[in-house]
């Protein structure tokens, strides 16, 4: 058994803010996280066969896997274009729908370690989309409630970026000067151009420069294995550290969370898991923080359903696990005219938000974001297995042509939130025998709208950058996200939401919420690990102030 103030479920972006902001309240934290602590200098990405080998996060979220997803859906036909093809699989087209696929990373910095940095603040818009666009929902807070938040973030990760920015709200500069364009992107850039679009650098939580014994971005464009010389920003190297030197932080690797325990009074009394050695522990605390994700913090929440939460934690509006969003990711790959390094770089050191805010229902709504990475050419392996068909001298002739000029055009579009796309509880379980986490998602027309939008858009910005298309890969019949949210969806009424403005659970004072499930929506595109950090700091520090009073 081990007590604290707050213990927080999962050291991801989430609960990694949330720590942070806690203890420097001076508030003793357990900061508990399903995964190991990676060392960052152990990290493989100039390993020999790092094409080859499966990344430390793959490895272990596999080994630990809490979730399934539903049977695939039948396939719309008039909408067949939409279907996955490349040379290396050119198949016929899919008339069913893949099983979804939850791409996490299981361990301290959780999502952070193979995120790509990427640190977007929502447009205004995204916050009152029912008002505004006649679509989903308001959320309870507007973009001005959090943008001081956002600035604090930004400032803890040193983000890089530019405040020139049209499509989003005015704001002053970032920490740090926007990276250097490489030459592909200058090249899209200029593709761009000739279509009157605007193509912007990104911002990133990448070091530009040194910092506390972490080095600048080298540019190897290997962010998704976990970077070893720490210049991106995952909060394992970039908020953590910080927070332990307060002498307040205590993290416990490697324990699997499979309930939480109430009283009488429906308030949290602890945790209960187990360690990798299979020993079960136990964790009380005044207040607890879950920051599992939008698929593991539901499961939880519907499984430790008992006494005066009967139908599950919070879930008196049978809430929880609905609104499921996933990411609507539409990737064409292929190949410019000529070699630039494209394996150089930043992952995605740019993007289009010309589509973000647009109004025209030609468009979308909701709008779109487009951009340009190397993807599957990172490396030769890549290049040979998934751009250049064949074998032999003619293969190896074209491996030479080609080799960094391969590019991946993608274009990232937003789900609405509909109640029937949601997690429940699995009738099979884990090793320890708790229910697995049953993903069930379909797509309908304005999602089918969304992936042909940005099909559309990508062959345009393709012929203008001259690239020669080689295949696509997209979420019409291979679901899968690092983005998920929205299944303990923040709102003021507790008969439509779960959590409240601070991430309250409704009727459960003694526990928040601060992850991606809290999100009412995902941005137009955009990517949400900055406002899931900028509301799990906002909530912190709100539970600490209530702490203070005597309130929990």
């Amino acid at each position: 058994m081990s007590d604290s103030e707050v213990c927080i479920i999962g050291a991801g972006a989430g609960g990694a803010l949330a720590a942070w902001a806690l203890v420097r309240r001076g508030v003793r934290v357990t900061l508990l996280d399903a995964g190991p602590r990676f060392n960052p200098g152990a990290f493989d990405t100039h390993a020999q066969r790092w094409e080859l080998d499966a990344s430390p996060f793959d490895t272990y979220a596999s080994a630990e896997r809490g979730w399934e997803g539903a049977s695939g859906e039948p396939l719309d036909a008039a909408f067949r274009e939409l279907s996955s093809h490349s040379p290396a699989d050119p198949g016929s087209a899919p008339t069913q729908r893949e099983p979804f696929v939850y791409s996490r990373a299981l361990g301290v910095g959780g999502s952070t370690l193979h995120y790509q940095g990427e640190a977007h603040r929502f447009p205004a818009h995204a916050f009152q989309m029912r008002t505004e666009r006649g679509i989903a929902a308001d959320w309870p807070i507007d973009y001005e409630d959090l943008a001081p938040y956002y600035d604090r973030v930004e400032r803890l990760l040193d983000v890089a970026g530019t405040a020139r920015n049209p499509f989003k709200p005015a704001r002053g500069p970032y920490p740090h000067p926007a990276h250097p364009l490489s030459r592909a992107s200058q090249q899209v850039g200029e593709g761009a151009r000739r279509l009157g679009w605007t193509l912007i650098p990104n911002s990133l939580a990448i070091l530009g420069g040194p910092r506390d014994g972490r080095a600048a971005c080298h540019f190897c464009n290997g962010c998704e294995r976990g970077c070893r010389i720490g210049a991106k920003s995952s909060v394992d190297v970039a908020v953590l550290p910080e927070a332990e030197r307060t002498g307040k932080l205590a993290i416990e690797p490697r324990v699997r969370v499979s309930r939480l325990e109430h009283g009488p009074d429906g308030r949290i009394r602890a945790v209960i898991g187990s360690h990798a050695d299979g020993r079960e522990v136990r964790f009380r605390a005044r207040a607890f923080v879950l920051s599992a994700g939008a698929i593991e913090s539901p499961r939880l929440l519907l499984h430790s359903a008992e006494g005066v939460h009967r139908n599950g934690i919070g879930n008196a509006s049978g809430l929880v696990g609905r609104y499921l969003m996933e990411t609507l990711y539409f990737e064409r790959t292929g190949f410019l005219q000529r070699p630039v390094e494209s394996y150089a770089g930043i992952p995605i050191e740019s993007r289009i938000w010309d589509f973000n805010g647009a109004r025209d229902d030609a468009v979308l709504p909701n709008g779109l974001v487009l951009g340009a990475s190397c993807g599957v050419f990172q490396g030769p392996v890549g290049t040979a297995l998934e751009g250049i068909a064949g074998y032999g001298r003619e293969h190896r002739r074209e491996m030479r042509r080609r080799f960094g000029a391969g590019i991946t055009l993608f274009g990232i579009a937003e789900q609405l939130p509909r109640a029937d796309n949601r997690v429940v509880l699995s009738e099979r379980t884990d090793a320890r025998g708790t229910p697995l986490a049953r993903i069930e998602t379909r797509l309908d027309t304005d999602d089918l709208r969304a992936l042909s939008a940005c099909r559309e858009r990508l062959g345009e910005l393709g012929e203008a950058a001259e690239v020669e298309f080689i295949g696509q890969v997209s979420a019409y019949d291979r679901p899968g996200a690092t983005h998920v949210a929205g299944t303990c969806r923040m709102g003021i009424d507790p008969d439509t939401s779960v959590v409240d403005v601070e991430g309250v659970v409704h009727g459960v004072p003694n526990l928040i919420v601060a992850d991606a499930s809290v999100l009412v929506t995902e941005g137009a595109g955009d990517s949400p690990s900055l406002t899931i950090q900028a509301l799990a700091l906002r909530s912190a520090e709100a539970l600490a102030d209530r702490a203070q009073r005597g309130e929990i």
